[in-house]
């Protein structure tokens, strides 16, 4: 069934809290990246906390209350009224995005050293994300009072799955902690809990969310399965958990390890590619704004493919690749998937999605002159001025957007589909 939504105005705070949370986090990138041009300004700040403070507002008040937002809309679309269950949801978000919020000068200041507060000391950037995965527990827990509504409805079991792997993520984080008090000594089982919660949630969590939301789009029902979409489901769902490897330095790794990632990062990648098999066959995918999400999903599941084969020496060794590999998943389809949704919903002019996936192809594109697939012959300083130069550019683009929709919901105009 294709579901109609009807405007951003119900509870329009909550995804207006998280686009600004992304604006926020797009910002602190780049100050992150003047940092490494040597202009960062003279506030006393780490560029290691930094960091840490854009990547943790990112995750908790970006890529998970809008996804956790959409499906909430689907099942209130679907209901038509306000159902039991769905209001723990909505105080859930808030939680999500509070706390999400509350974190970020802690970790722009202090990272994860403990605060001095009167006599005590303690790590409130932790204290404070522990919280954020509390909220998801409580959304969860929403959903599932009204998760029969969703009965029939193509997207139910990518909602479930996706939410199943936000939930298998959060335990790895709360590992990391339980290892750090039972084994501070042990960095591989450290670096491995750590790097468990990374893998599941951006390859599982983000990866799902995303495959949810084009399926609830397009009504891509059973029918339109060549071969069942829970091996596609499945296939995701176990292969990204165990690509946590990835992260952990070659030097901590065991020939086991390495072929437990190479293993998932095949499944995952298998997976992805017949969701967008289905998806690229069934749907309209070629009308703006869903081309620019289905191409770079269809790019990281070819990089995350290629991962599989390539010597490991050249993997590990090439930390920019890495990242420009999560920027193609973060920053690329997610990010435009979600303003794309944002932008249908309010039915505003396409141009405003055109700017933002201009400004974010710029940026990956900046991205790659500091991997080693750029020929030395080619580089230079200049990079460092590149990447930094573009970093700007998404906030602004998406801050135009944002700006849009509240002005079309105070003065409505005709519709502009996409």
């Amino acid at each position: 069934m294709q579901v109609k939504y009807n405007g951003l105005k119900e509870e329009r705070w909550l995804w207006q809290v998280s686009v600004v949370s992304f604006i926020l986090a797009a910002l602190t990138g780049l100050v992150y990246r003047l940092g490494l041009i040597g202009w960062l300004p003279e506030w006393g700040l780490s560029l290691g906390n930094i960091r840490h403070a854009h990547s943790h507002l990112m995750f908790f008040g970006w890529a998970v209350p809008l996804p956790l937002y959409i499906m909430r809309s689907q099942i209130m679309s679907v209901s038509g009224r306000q159902e039991r269950g769905t209001p723990w949801m909505k105080y859930a978000l808030f939680g999500t995005l509070f706390f999400g919020m509350a974190s970020y000068p802690f970790f722009l200041i202090f990272g994860y050293r403990p605060v001095a507060i009167g006599t005590l000391s303690l790590p409130l950037s932790v204290i404070l994300s522990g919280m954020v995965m509390i909220c998801w527990y409580i959304f969860m827990g929403g959903y599932l009072k009204r998760r029969s509504l969703l009965d029939g409805e193509p997207c139910q079991s990518w909602f479930d799955s996706a939410q199943i792997l936000l939930l298998i993520s959060s335990l790895g984080a709360w590992s990391v902690a339980v290892v750090q008090a039972l084994a501070p000594n042990n960095h591989l089982l450290m670096k491995g809990m750590t790097h468990f919660f990374l893998a599941a949630f951006t390859e599982g969590w983000i990866v799902l969310a995303l495959l949810a939301i084009l399926v609830a789009k397009f009504s891509i029902g059973q029918k339109n399965w060549p071969i069942s979409h829970h091996v596609s489901l499945g296939c995701i769902a176990i292969g990204a958990p165990l690509t946590f490897p990835y992260g952990i330095s070659e030097s901590l790794l065991s020939p086991t390890l390495l072929w437990t990632a190479r293993l998932g990062g095949l499944l995952a990648a298998f997976g992805l590619f017949q969701a967008l098999y289905v998806i690229i066959s069934s749907s309209p995918w070629k009308k703006s704004p869903w081309v620019w999400p289905v191409a770079l999903l269809a790019l990281k599941a070819l990089m995350q493919m290629g991962a599989s084969f390539i010597p490991s020496s050249f993997l590990f060794s090439d930390h920019a690749l890495r990242i420009f590999y999560l920027h193609v998943l973060l920053l690329g389809a997610f990010t435009l998937t979600m303003t794309g949704w944002l932008s249908v919903k309010a039915s505003i002019p396409g141009r405003y999605f055109s700017g933002i996936a201009v400004t974010v192809l710029l940026m990956l594109l900046s991205l790659l002159p500091l991997t080693s697939f750029w020929p030395v012959r080619w580089s230079g300083p200049w990079v460092f001025y590149a990447a930094a130069a573009t970093a700007l550019l998404p906030a602004l683009a998406v801050t135009a957007q944002w700006i849009k929709i509240i002005q079309i919901e105070k003065n409505p105009n005709p519709h502009y589909d996409a």
